[in-house]
């Protein structure tokens, strides 16, 4: 059974709608700024790639203002991917569409004002009982959408938005779905995830903002934090070709793995990584060798890059391929970063274009891979591979391919 994207949609920094993503990857329009955090060194400036408030506008449920900024960033994207995907829902029976959402770290802004009005000695507010759980974002979704199938929010870290997609194509797989709504959403740009992420180390700092991530380079330093949300509707063939459909490519791999790695799950050796990337090149029945492109998860951290760099390697045949990495223009969405790439890597096949890395000057010569540099590259993109990496060894791969 093919598995078939017929809708995308996805909000990042400097991006609302997917077009717009795939023109700032292309064009290196990166939107990094520095803000202002509290931290128990006083005030620190660091930079981030958050979304403009005006930019999240989603009407009709009814409960929309009470929900936390993580699910209102989610159904704004898979709002926009449900009308791309041109579906009329009195067409599909409700417990047959399924919502399965990735998500590294849940909705904490709505966790940190709570605990900030307990501080303060403020009443709680009731609505935090409900839309303070991580299921309250595939929840309100399936709301929004008035859909009664499978409802699963899924965390891996920085890998659950691939997750989620290779969830939902399994229940497509399986009969217990005929559409399921599939992608990530993070919003982390807050005080108390900045320090943590800053304490760890991870953060990336240069005197100009938008210069701060710079994946595969000799000289990156860290990563800068995002926020975002990103969609895809999946369908069987059969079921997309009923309806008349478009198309607009295939998931045709997937595969999540785990690093026996502790808890900062970086594999060095890059071995149990390159194992997942095999299998879902397996499961799409092509060759490495027949893989175009590569969207690497590509943080900027200096240790991420070279156990990514490590497995590609391991790899034979994938170490030539061109590759890039969006996250200076997205910025490290934790979980919806998977998703966010796997809308790019659907208009990578459709525009014939692979973005380049930006910020990328120098490439760190232990790397060993070929990453697009300075300009995009144009050519024909039947096969794109994307991976993801996170905490705790979690890491997946995704497969798209152009529609024959």
């Amino acid at each position: 059974m093919d598995i078939i994207i017929t809708g995308i949609g996805s909000l990042s920094a400097g991006s609302q709608n997917a077009d717009a993503l795939f023109e700032s990857s292309i064009n290196s329009s990166v939107e990094t700024q520095f803000i202002d955090i509290q931290s128990h060194e006083g005030i620190i400036s660091i930079p981030v790639n958050s979304i403009e408030d005006n930019l999240i506008n989603v009407k009709g449920l009814e409960q929309f203002n009470k929900l936390d900024r993580t699910s209102k960033l989610a159904i704004n994207a898979v709002d926009q991917a449900w009308q791309n995907s041109g579906i009329n829902s009195q067409q599909i029976e409700p417990n047959k569409i399924g919502v399965f959402i990735g998500t590294s770290r849940g909705p904490v802004g709505k966790w940190e004002d709570t605990y900030k009005r307990h501080m303060s000695g403020k009443r709680q507010l009731p609505s935090f009982s409900a839309s303070g759980t991580i299921a309250a974002i595939s929840g309100s979704v399936s709301q929004y959408l008035k859909a009664s199938g499978p409802s699963l929010t899924l965390s891996s870290t920085c890998s659950s938005g691939a997750a989620a997609i290779a969830t939902g194509a399994s229940m497509i797989y399986s009969g217990a779905c005929d559409v399921a709504v599939v992608g990530g959403v993070e919003s982390v740009i807050n005080d108390s995830i900045i320090n943590v992420m800053k304490s760890a180390g991870l953060l990336a700092y240069s005197k100009e903002a938008s210069k701060s991530c710079k994946p595969f380079d000799e000289n990156r330093n860290g990563l800068v934090v995002g926020e975002g949300a990103a969609f895809l509707i999946l369908e069987s063939y059969q079921h997309a070709l009923n309806r008349n459909a478009n198309p607009l490519a295939k998931l045709s791999g997937w595969c999540n793995g785990l690093s026996q790695s502790g808890k900062v799950g970086v594999d060095l050796s890059g071995g149990s990584i390159a194992s997942t990337i095999l299998n879902s090149i397996k499961m799409s029945d092509i060759q490495p060798s027949d893989v175009d492109y590569i969207n690497a998860h590509g943080t900027g951290t200096v240790l991420n890059d070279l156990c990514e760099s490590r497995a590609i390697n391991l790899v034979e045949g994938l170490s030539s391929v061109p590759l890039s990495s969006i996250k200076p223009i997205t910025g490290h969405c934790l979980g919806a970063s998977p998703a966010l790439e796997a809308v790019l890597c659907v208009m990578v096949i459709n525009n014939n274009k692979a973005p380049h890395t930006a910020n990328l000057k120098n490439i760190d010569g232990n790397l060993k891979i070929t990453p697009i540099m300075e300009s995009p590259l144009e050519g024909e993109f039947n096969n794109v591979l994307s991976t993801s990496l996170g905490f705790w060894g979690n890491h997946a791969s995704l497969v798209f391919s152009k529609i024959s």
